[in-house]
């Protein structure tokens, strides 16, 4: 899974380093980002917990007992209703695709460049909107694919996202025949941001919806709203929708926020997607692959194996997620430079990617952190606590972001906007730490995360040095130094670890002799 998310990250990059290098740090970048990103902030406040990992351990229930029919009745009966919901939000959502523009844009000072930014991302929104219901139906399917441990087809399906959206840009620059970016567009070039952004979003959910239905899992929508087995799990996914919705309210408050400044929106999100890259090949394959595993000890009711395989998960994380934030935090800089072309290296839109990259990194760790714990919860049959916790914590998030904001500017606005995120995850990893730990008695404590942090800063700060040291002038000389510096940063770090007396098995281990062993 790690490896299979590494190329789709890869490809993630490209996705967006394509947006910035066409479009540009510009307001026209902000207009296609924020409008784009609509859709997913919508699901994510309203549906994305109910189709979440919180359905993971019901499905793990029924396929382990060879009811594969009963899980297909409630899979169906769930996207059933979701799509329904989500098709009254769609059309409502269209409808007040003004409004939204409006407010996606108050952080806009001159009103001219406000106007036409309205206008643009109304447009926009009308193509994205609609995002929603597929959605619902790529998130029913992923559940499904992790409760029968498909986990790969899952890593590699955003490339068809990354597929689109290029291949829409191409077309957009030659319609635009090399002039600069400008909110000022004709039909013709709306009309290819609109369609590559919904058909790059088509193409990511039919990846894991064919992969269920080769598989033999008969995914399809079914009208099933007074079925007591699909009331029952949306009954306890709802509390799933306020965890999810704090994701979504962080992701508004940096779109409004980022707005302020030119170029803001893009570059939070591409440093939003470089972020993302290593909790995703490092940190998420743990957990996921984790869960099944978690369900059928907490249903055993084995509770030493169940907080000891948690503990063990969160020190997996510990060890490896740690180093990679921490260059990314002393690195930020020289490694946007590298990686940025085209439209985004000019009007300081590097030091805006590497503000928004070391911000973020700061709560890397403790993202994956919160995630694992809120699975923990998940498998335990308990979606309340990581919901009321997620949603307090996001809230203070955006309390950072508004309160920051207004004395920030240029690229320390984007840092306000990573600093917010890192808040929020931070405290919401240590409460749902705390409280995994009250519950299940084992202390679910990462034991190598001090050791980790220690280190990672030693070498860090190292390679940062080191980088100004070297000082290199070209892309290339600066690619090769950062190659260089990884490489010997994670050396050195391995090094250390081991004469620190670190190690972790290659297994998740038997607490109590009752559980069985996963990858």
């Amino acid at each position: 899974m790690g490896v299979a998310t590494a190329v789709s990250r890869a490809f993630g990059f490209v996705r967006v380093l394509a947006v910035a290098a066409v479009l540009g740090t510009t307001y026209l970048g902000n207009a296609f980002q924020s409008s784009n990103s609509v859709s997913n902030v919508i699901f994510e406040l309203l549906a994305a917990g109910a189709l979440s990992a919180v359905l993971v351990p019901t499905f793990v229930g029924l396929l382990e007992q060879g009811e594969r029919e009963g899980a297909e009745e409630i899979a169906g009966g769930v996207l059933g209703l979701a799509l329904a919901g989500l098709g009254v939000v769609t059309v409502v959502g269209v409808a007040a695709a003004p409004l939204i523009a409006r407010l996606l844009t108050t952080g806009v000072r001159d009103p001219v460049v406000a106007a036409q930014q309205q206008d643009l991302t109304a447009y926009l929104l009308r193509f994205f909107i609609p995002q929603v219901m597929l959605y619902a139906v790529g998130a029913v399917a992923i559940a499904v694919l992790y409760a029968r441990r498909r986990f790969v087809v899952t890593a590699v399906a955003p490339i068809g996202n990354t597929v689109a959206i290029v291949a829409a840009l191409a077309v957009f620059s030659v319609l635009r025949g090399g002039a600069a970016p400008s909110l000022d567009l004709t039909t013709a070039e709306k009309i290819t941001l609109g369609l590559g952004g919904t058909l790059g979003v088509l193409l990511f959910v039919a990846v894991p919806t064919w992969a269920c239905w080769h598989d033999g899992f008969r995914l399809r929508p079914r009208w099933r709203p007074r079925d007591r087995r699909v009331r029952e799990l949306l009954g306890l996914s709802g509390w799933a929708v306020l965890q999810h919705a704090g994701g979504g309210l962080l992701l508004a408050a940096a779109l409004v926020v980022g707005n302020g400044v030119a170029g803001g929106v893009v570059a939070f999100q591409v440093a939003m997607v470089f972020f993302l890259a290593p909790y995703a090949i490092l940190a998420q394959p743990i957990h996921t692959a984790i869960l099944p595993d978690l369900s059928l000890d907490a249903a055993r009711g084995d509770l030493d194996a169940f907080g000891g395989a948690t503990r063990w998960a969160l020190d997996g994380m510990a060890v490896l997620v740690v180093p990679v934030a921490a260059g990314m935090i002393a690195l930020a800089e020289p490694a946007m430079r590298a990686v940025a072309f085209g439209r985004a290296t000019t009007s300081g839109g590097v030091d805006l990617l590497a503000a928004g990259l070391a911000s973020l990194a700061l709560g890397l760790f403790a993202y994956g952190a919160f995630l694992l714990l809120a699975r923990a919860y998940y498998a335990l049959g308990d979606s309340r606590t990581p919901a009321v916790v997620g949603l307090a914590t996001a809230v203070v998030g955006v309390g950072v972001m508004a309160a920051a904001a207004p004395f920030a500017h240029g690229a320390a606005r984007v840092a306000v906007l990573g600093f917010g995120h890192s808040a929020a995850y931070v405290l919401g990893a240590g409460v749902l730490g705390w409280g995994l730990s009250r519950r299940t008695g084992v202390p679910i404590v990462p034991r190598a995360l001090p050791r980790a942090l220690v280190l990672s800063a030693a070498v860090g700060g190292a390679a940062w040095v080191a980088e100004r040291v070297i000082a290199p002038g070209t892309r290339g000389a600066t690619t090769a130094v950062l190659v260089i510096l990884g490489a010997a940063g994670g050396a050195a770090y391995a090094g250390l670890h081991r004469l620190w007396g670190g190690s972790l098995p290659a297994l998740r281990p038997k607490v109590s002799g009752t559980s069985t062993p996963g990858s």
